[in-house]
């Protein structure tokens, strides 16, 4: 059986958390007896050589929501048999073909689905298309849907989950959204969650990159941080990071290791960057910012530590499957939707804070409580994991099964009750929900924004073009009008020579006659 794999992966930027889950399906698909796997990926070189497997180039969209909206019209077109629809050597048709010769195609898992992400979420529902198009099994795993969805990427979100045979969300958000739109789709945990990695080395993915070696006797914190600060200041945030960090890390005598998510490889940007601004502000002196690492490696040495603090998603979820206690910090709705789903999906969704909370006093006490109940997070989280671990491989199953013809009902996780309840914020929730309504009606202005202002720059290039076409043809014109008044000069040139000869001819027929009569 041949499968076809869309993650986003072999982005010039690496991020960890898209590889890490697409390494999941790999692993599992092989692990069920799939071993022709085709990965649709920005950089198949790269991507065949980390995943060794096949690997064919995916499509790329524009990034302007009209545009996009423009180009999947055009696939779908193409699709229903007008090849007229897009050039011959457009680049979704070397994809139908690649996609003729698999027997199923699945979406791994991710944040995607999402306006402010649109150019991923169409190449998703293309893919999805091509699939339905072709009649091939189309499997989505683990996706957060939304929060932000403008009206256009709303209805390609449902189309998409409405075509395939078997789909999943990773939170309960993502889960009510889809069910509020009556199409139907599972509940499971992160695709990554319970990476197979085998106690990775931790060796960059260059060479020359800063790592940690774990020791025995000496425990860890991990700590993982985006440029992203949200509403917040980010000299505020980097530097109340910093003393959060100094406190666990006195508390424990522990080593801090930053493990960045997101940079070019080779370059301190990104996640590796934020780390050093960080680092700076810190007093601890066993802080080890690493170099870019790769996604089994980042797994490997988060699912080690003795506590994991971060803004960013996959720790939190490398850490729960681990049962390592962890302090998942949003800076916007975006990351609560999705950190504290994790969070959630393991009877824990109220530990997650957010920037409502990290600048107050309040904050440093709930750290010093979070730490005292780090072992019984630890052994509560452990007790869980098994089952956890069985309900994830039952979904993986249902995922072989439907791509060899069978019509499985997607699973629903039923997550824990919460635990640990004194570790709540206490925020009421009418004041969560008006934030994130406030949130959400921002980013879906901004998003309008962003497409009207490239609508604008379209209109304007047309009209660019046009004007240009205009004083062409208005060139042209003042050449043409040249040209008439020369011939119009010339015509009147010769008037008046022909006149001229008449008048001499009349003068010497009159000579002539004149001479006769005499």
């Amino acid at each position: 059986m041949r499968v076809v794999v869309l993650g986003d992966i072999g982005q010039p930027v690496y991020h960890v958390g898209d590889e890490a889950m697409t390494h999941a399906v790999v692993d599992e698909l092989r692990a069920r007896g799939v071993s022709d796997i085709v990965l649709l990926s920005r950089d198949p070189e790269q991507s065949t050589r980390i995943f060794g497997t096949s690997s064919v180039k995916t499509l790329e969209f524009p990034w302007p929501p009209h545009r996009r909206e423009t180009y999947l019209r055009e696939i779908r077109a193409v699709l229903a048999g007008d090849m007229t629809a897009l050039p011959a050597e457009d680049q979704v048709h070397a994809l139908i073909e690649t996609m003729k010769t698999c027997d199923g195609v699945v979406i791994a898992g991710g944040g995607n689905m999402t306006s402010p992400y649109g150019w991923l979420l169409y190449e998703r529902a293309a893919v999805g298309a091509i699939a339905n198009a072709l009649g091939k099994p189309l499997v989505i795993s683990g996706q957060t849907v939304g929060p932000v969805l403008t009206g256009p990427d709303y209805d390609t979100v449902v189309e998409l989950f409405r075509s395939a045979t078997l789909a999943s969300v990773r939170e309960q958000t993502s889960w009510e959204l889809m069910r509020n739109a009556e199409v139907p789709a599972g509940l499971t945990l992160d695709d990554a969650s319970f990476l197979e990695v085998d106690d990775a080395p931790a060796t960059g993915i260059e060479s020359d990159q800063t790592t940690y070696k774990p020791q025995p006797d000496r425990p860890f914190l991990v700590a993982t941080f985006a440029p992203g600060t949200g509403a917040m200041d980010r000299d505020a945030f980097n530097q109340r990071i910093a003393e959060v960090l100094d406190r666990i890390a006195d508390a424990g005598n522990l080593d801090v290791v930053m493990i960045p998510h997101m940079s070019h490889p080779g370059e301190a940007d990104i996640d590796i960057e934020t780390h050093q601004d960080i680092r700076q502000r810190m007093h601890t002196e066993n802080v080890v910012v690493c170099g870019q690492l790769s996604a089994e490696e980042s797994a490997s040495l988060t699912m080690q530590a003795s506590f994991v603090v971060a803004s960013r998603y996959h720790p939190v979820v490398f850490a729960l499957s681990a049962g390592v206690p962890c302090l998942g910090v949003a800076v916007d709705y975006y990351g609560e939707v999705r950190i504290g789903g994790a969070l959630a999906n393991w009877g824990l969704g109220h530990t997650m804070r957010s920037l409502r909370h990290l600048d107050t006093p309040e904050f440093d006490t709930y750290v010093d409580q979070l730490w005292a109940r780090r072992d019984d997070i630890r052994a509560y989280l452990k007790q869980l994991s098994p089952t956890q671990g069985e309900f994830q491989r039952a979904w993986w199953d249902a995922v072989v099964e439907t791509l060899e013809g069978a019509r499985p009902e997607a699973p629903v996780l039923v997550s824990p009750e919460p635990a640990f309840l004194e570790l709540a914020s206490g925020e009421h929730q009418s004041v969560a929900k008006l934030t994130a309504n406030n949130e959400l009606h921002i980013g879906h202005q901004s998003v309008e924004l962003f497409g009207l202002t490239h609508v604008l720059e379209d209109i304007r290039g047309n009209l660019g073009e046009v004007e240009a076409e205009r004083d062409r043809l208005r060139g042209e014109l003042n050449v043409i009008t040249e040209a008439l008044a020369a011939r119009e000069s010339e015509r009147e040139q010769l008037q008046h020579e022909l006149q001229s000869l008449k008048s001499s001819l009349l003068v010497r027929a009159g000579r002539k006659l004149r001479l006769l009569r005499r």
